[in-house]
């Protein structure tokens, strides 16, 4: 199979956060690193990184760090997310991206099986099914991240599906 037909034929997803990650979170008010989380009123267009979509205006959020990306890896980072003080992660089925979620262009960083980055390019919102397919079917990818371009939060984690 040549390598455009591998990846028209490739399905992602966009699976949510770890919920033991979610649940902690949510019971104890703390982080990974023993912060404090914020419980905040949305204003409304927040990314609620546990549901893959937009907060609506009056929801409850909690904002709080998450490490996307493991040690020992030398590209192990913390950052900022939005997740839903009250509800169930959500989950997107395969080969579809959440509408309205990547509202404008996004980083997308392909890593390998050792957490690093082997791969890095900005996506326009329409264009994301395709980025996906294409980076996933590269040689020694594992993994890919997208990132929001404004503030540089974490969005979502794509994997191959299946």
């Amino acid at each position: 199979m040549t390598a455009p037909a591998l990846a028209s034929a490739l399905s992602f997803v966009l699976p949510p956060l770890p919920a033991e990650f979610v649940q902690r979170v949510r019971t104890t008010g703390r982080d990974d690193f023993g912060r404090a989380v914020r419980v905040m009123i949305a204003a409304g267009g927040e990314p609620m990184r546990d549901q893959l979509r937009r907060a609506t205006a009056g929801e409850r959020l909690i904002l709080c760090s998450y490490q996307a990306v493991p040690l020992p890896s030398e590209f192990a980072e913390i950052g900022p997310v939005f997740i839903s003080a009250d509800q169930a992660p959500a989950r997107v089925p395969a080969g579809e991206v959440p509408a309205g979620y990547f509202n404008r262009t996004f980083a997308l960083r392909a890593y390998d099986a050792g957490d690093r980055i082997v791969h890095s390019t900005l996506v326009a919102p329409e264009d994301a099914p395709v980025a996906f397919r294409e980076l996933l079917a590269r040689p020694g990818v594992a993994y890919l991240h997208a990132r929001f371009a404004g503030h540089g939060c974490f969005a979502a984690r794509i994997d191959r599906a299946g």
